[in-house]
């Protein structure tokens, strides 16, 4: 009788085991990147030389879906907005001003932030018949007749590389708003519009204008950064030319929505360090002109804090806000 009952409670505990589905080990199935760009930009093409190298450690496809829609702020919204699963991340850069324009509530709690992998930084660029050669004579005139200057945005004004021009002048006691900021339709149509002569600058990145200067219809005066760029070696840093330094440009993060798991926040974490220390990635993106800058976790998170305080300087010193 007693070991009849043993019998039963132990087909009763492998019954109760079987019903109980095991903890399940992400990822299961394909995981979504959202890009907030449209597909051929810079942010594109970063997210998938990315889902490549995802793919290969975590043995599950990682799809890019492009939704640049409102200059970017559907994608980074549907990045916030998501499900905290897993299963869909996304790209995120510079954002700040989204919320201080009163276009999205959005800060870095928003997100879990994981780790950034990409910064470059906004050239100083001029055609190639500007009476400039460097970026000391260029700044020089700004002081001293600022509203001669028309200075594309590199698209809209009040974005990425406008703000990085702002730094710049405003280090330099140049009063922005004394510029005439025009907006475009993205970075290429500024350059088209300076190499046309209705532009003297374009603050966009110097990958983007590679074509132009390759061309020899556009000289970069220098770029915001403190590290000259590994595909434009010739190309000097605001440090080298005035003495100061100012870093200024588009920086892209991989994030997940807010309440991300740890387990897997940490996964994906380790997962980005070994990416963008992997000699194929950073090949790829020095072929392509992109820029690379590590940040973990603990760093990304203090560093969206600091971008929240240093858009809203700009934005205040060029009377956006």
């Amino acid at each position: 009788m007693k070991s009849t009952i043993l019998t039963l409670c132990a087909f009763g505990a492998l019954a109760i085991a079987w019903s109980v589905p095991a903890a399940a080990q992400w990822p299961e199935r394909p995981v979504t990147i959202i890009v907030p760009a449209g597909a051929g930009g810079g942010t594109d093409a970063t997210a998938r030389l990315l889902s490549v190298h995802l793919e290969e450690i975590f043995g599950q496809p990682f799809n890019v879906v492009n939704q640049g829609e409102g200059g970017g702020l559907v994608g980074i919204l549907n990045t916030a907005n998501a499900d905290p699963d897993g299963y869909t991340l996304g790209i995120v850069y510079n954002y700040a001003h989204y919320d201080l324009l009163g276009q999205a509530e959005l800060s870095w709690e928003s997100f879990t932030p994981i780790a950034q992998y990409n910064f470059d930084p906004a050239g100083f660029n001029v055609a190639m018949d500007s009476p400039y050669q460097t970026l000391e004579e260029a700044l020089v005139a700004m002081a001293e007749d600022p509203s001669s200057f028309d200075v594309s945005c590199g698209g809209s004004c009040g974005t990425s590389w406008h703000l990085a021009l702002a730094s710049l002048l405003l280090e330099r006691g140049i009063d922005p708003m004394a510029l005439n900021m025009v907006p475009a339709q993205g970075a290429a149509a500024g350059l088209q519009e300076m190499v046309a002569g209705n532009v003297d600058v374009v603050p966009c990145s110097v990958p983007e204008a590679g074509a132009l200067i390759d061309a020899g219809r556009v000289r970069a005066l220098a770029i915001l950064s403190d590290e000259r760029l590994g595909a434009f070696p010739d190309v000097p840093t605001v440090v080298e030319e005035i003495g100061v330094s100012v870093e200024g440009g588009a920086w892209r993060s991989m994030a997940g929505p807010a309440g991300l798991p740890d387990d897997i926040t940490q996964q994906l974490a380790e997962a980005m360090d070994q990416i963008v220390h992997d000699q194929r990635f950073i090949d790829a993106m020095t072929e392509r002109g992109f820029g690379i800058r590590y940040r973990s976790t603990e760093d990304l998170i203090a560093f969206m804090q600091q971008h929240e305080i240093d858009t809203q300087a700009a934005l205040e010193g060029i009377g956006a806000i």
